[in-house]
């Protein structure tokens, strides 16, 4: 019951939809496409083939006769334009098939040969066009049709072919729907496993823009107004000129301005802003301004606004240090590079001592985030030198930034060596079928001709022939023409019952070496030896029957074309698969785009949350002549704004998850006057949900009662997991689902360590378990 069950799903039987996929995914478009195409044109040349062999079998005496195969040839051209026509397909071949039966009237002609076939591949034809369900009783209704017509109409032919049309067009279909089932359940799988490879690309492509987003707008904050607050609180010589003070603190406004999304982001930095740096006078050396501006063309946006901030970053430390009267950038190229050096004549630094002062942070990861190379040299009392080198290429797009796609030729492949299979068994069960049917099997030769069958698609399971590169092409090219020969043979070469040869049944191991040998010349000797078999053949019988040798043609043509059009469907695969993939990454990236600007307005989100008014009201009384830098309290606030703004940009913008909902907490604590120390290890949390519930811990300590001690928090992680450590007094920790909870009392301070074991993070574009309005408040 079960294996009948299964056969019913497997053909379609079990729903009207049949085969039909309901959401058919890019793998199986490719599939049914090609399907299509190949079919609709194996099927015009078919009838073009059948218009031929009526003429020469009736002469022109049998105009009315050829002209309805053209008909049927012409339905078919036109069906490429009009799927509505598909179904016609089918019923006009076994139309036009059962009327050659008639108008021949010779069970040993040639004309009756080639209709024989017609009706085989109208079978084929329908099952791989039409997949619902109605499709096999209009097969089996059809092949009853024809049956009826022969023993109504041509009694003397007896029952045997009428009986056999019937069981060869019912082995056909339930062939054909077997494999097809079997096609469109392993395209099915690839697209599942196109799809979860497409969100996870997608996904990670998106933290890694948000985490670089995030480090970016980090050192933005650290070379504008963290550098700008520290040279005014230290009254270094940056601050001498208040005009140059005021414009400093304009241009960060604007910045922090974009940061927070108040103003829009300006994407629009120019390689000349490498020259024009507030912090510092510069001079300028090498290439001029219309060479500049063409080099622009061969860099992406992003790229430049990294060149600029690099720059900016190596002037602005050439201020704060070198005591330098000027800085000089000198930019120069060659046919394939830019290369720009930043030097000044001052103090200089010790080797090992440029990541105290951010240039490793600020310029070096810059650089390397940014697809360039950084360079930093320094002798005490000989200056500094920052070297930026950068590959001048054309700008990339969003696609180029996507992870790989794959391969199309790979996808390709696994169809051909799944459709060769299924076809391969296909065939020889079909044989199997027609010769205990009661086939012409002259001298036994249909024995060792489907055992050879057997054999051929069991030598392509074998892994160490499948490796080689002669042995298994040399064999499935033998078995090839063994077989035809076998065929030819059982019918002694269409000389004994000819509407009984299995014309296909060569095509098995032809159809396997075409799948799985990737040298074309193997496949094209293999078709010569079948081709000359043929002709020899024709040749050989000619003296004894003309008609004969016109049935050996025939049969050639049936195998050698229906590999030719196999040879063509591998062929649309390949093209369709490679086109598919190019649609998958366009819309990979516009999806991307899309996941970018969600990204960019969480970043505006964080960097709001982060409280950074205080900040702005401080640059903005600057600006603005309000507030004189080089008084006490302005340098006052200063130094305590920088400290603030370097705590923030200390949270690792790495930890996707964990940034999100720490960055308000440092303002939080500022606010509730809670001296707040936190600290993170290199592992984020496993997803949102953990993060939040981190946020919330820490969050919950400062809104419970005024400060009477610093609250320390560190989160760093464990085995399997990540630990959060609270230190402080009077600790208040509420039920932790899925954490381990170690909570003592040590003097008057409290010690609370809580281990969080991950969980599955829920699949890219899926609601999150959280929302913004769930993140603490």
């Amino acid at each position: 019951m079960h294996v009948l069950r299964s056969l019913g799903v497997n053909t379609g039987i079990s729903t009207a939809a049949g085969l039909t996929p309901a959401n058919p995914g890019g793998a199986t478009r490719t599939l049914l496409t090609s399907i299509s195409r190949v079919v609709l044109g194996a099927a015009a040349v078919w009838q073009s083939v059948m218009v031929l062999t009526t003429l020469v079998s009736l002469g022109l005496g049998g105009w009315p006769a050829a002209l309805a195969q053209a008909m049927v040839g012409a339905i078919a051209l036109l069906a490429m334009r009009s799927r509505r026509l598909w179904r016609a397909i089918p019923l006009a071949m076994f139309a036009a098939g059962t009327l050659s039966y008639v108008a021949s009237g010779d069970v040993e002609s040639s004309l009756v040969f080639a209709a024989c076939w017609q009706i085989n591949f109208a079978s084929c034809f329908a099952g791989l066009l039409l997949l619902r369900r109605s499709t096999i009783g209009l097969v089996a209704g059809s092949a009853l049709g024809t049956a009826a017509v022969i023993v109504v109409f041509l009694p003397d032919w007896g029952v045997q072919l009428p009986v056999s049309i019937v069981v060869t067009q019912c082995s056909i279909i339930i062939a054909i729907r077997l494999g097809i089932a079997g096609l469109l359940r392993h395209a099915d799988g690839v697209e599942q496993s196109v799809r979860a490879a497409d969100g996870a690309a997608l996904r990670n492509e998106s933290l890694r823009f948000q985490s670089q987003r995030l480090a970016e707008d980090s050192r933005v904050l650290h070379d504008t107004a963290i550098n700008t607050f520290a040279a005014i609180a230290s009254d270094s010589t940056s601050t001498h000129t208040a005009a140059r003070v005021r414009e400093q603190c304009a241009r960060d406004v604007d910045l922090l301005d974009a940061l927070r999304g108040t103003r829009a982001r300006e994407d629009s930095a120019r390689l000349h802003d490498v020259f024009t740096q507030p912090a510092l006078s510069t001079r300028r050396e090498g290439i001029d301004d219309s060479e500049i501006i063409r080099i622009e063309s061969q860099l992406s946006q992003p790229t430049i606004a990294a060149i600029v901030g690099c720059v900016r970053e190596a002037v602005t430390n050439a201020a704060k240090h070198s005591g330098a009267p000027h800085a000089t950038v000198e930019v120069t190229r060659s046919a394939t590079a830019l290369r720009i050096d930043v030097s000044d004549d001052g103090v200089g630094f010790e080797a090992g001592s440029a990541n105290i002062r951010g240039i490793g942070a600020s310029i070096l990861q810059r650089a390397q985030d940014h697809g360039f190379t950084a360079a930093v040299h320094g002798t005490p009392g000989a200056g500094t030198r920052v070297i930026l080198n950068i590959d001048l290429a054309p700008p990339t797009d969003d696609t180029a930034l996507l992870p790989e796609v794959g391969d199309p030729s790979t996808s390709a492949r696994a169809v051909h060596l799944r459709s060769g299979a299924y076809w391969g068994l296909g065939v020889t069960m079909v044989s199997v079928v027609l010769a205990l049917a009661g086939a012409t099997d002259v001298d036994y030769a249909l024995v060792p001709m489907i055992g050879l069958m057997f054999v051929s698609l069991g030598l392509t399971r074998v892994p160490a022939l499948r490796r080689g590169r002669v042995l298994l092409p040399l064999i499935l090219s033998l078995s090839t023409v063994v077989v035809f020969l076998l065929s030819a043979r059982a019918t002694t070469f269409g000389l004994v019952g000819a509407v009984h040869w299995q014309a296909l049944a060569a095509t098995g191991p032809f159809v396997l070496l075409l799948a799985h040998v990737r040298q074309r010349r193997w496949a094209v000797l293999a078709a010569s030896l079948w081709g000359f078999v043929v002709v020899a053949g024709a040749a050989a019988v000619l003296p004894v029957s003309a008609t004969a040798a016109q049935i050996v043609i025939i049969a050639g043509v049936v195998g050698l074309g229906f590999s030719s059009v196999w040879a063509l469907f591998q062929g649309f695969v390949t093209h369709l698969a490679g086109v598919e993939a190019t649609s998958r990454r366009d819309a990979l990236a516009l999806r991307l785009r899309g996941a970018r600007e969600i990204a960019a307005q969480e970043g505006y989100r964080r960097w709001m949350d982060a409280g950074l008014d205080s900040a702005l009201t401080l640059l903005r009384g600057i600006r603005d002549g309000v507030l004189r830098p080089e008084a006490a309290p302005t340098r006052a606030a200063c130094d305590e704004e920088e400290r603030y703004l370097r705590q923030l940009v200390q949270i690792n913008p790495e930890l996707v998850y964990l940034s999100a909902v720490l960055m308000p907490l440092p303002g939080r604590a500022r606010e509730r006057g809670v001296p707040l120390a936190l600290r993170l290890g290199d592992r984020d949390a496993p997803g949102e949900r953990e993060a939040l519930t981190i946020a919330e811990l820490i969050d919950a300590q400062l809104r419970v009662r005024p400060a009477t001690g610093t609250l320390s928090a560190t989160i760093f992680p464990v085995e399997g997991g990540l630990r959060l450590t609270l230190t402080g007094p009077d600790l208040i920790l509420p039920e932790i689902p899925q954490a381990e909870v170690h909570h003592r009392r040590l003097g008057t301070v409290d010690l609370a360590e809580i281990t969080f074991t991950p969980t599955p993070s829920p699949p890219f574009g899926a609601e999150s378990p959280t929302t913004s309005a769930e993140r603490p408040a």
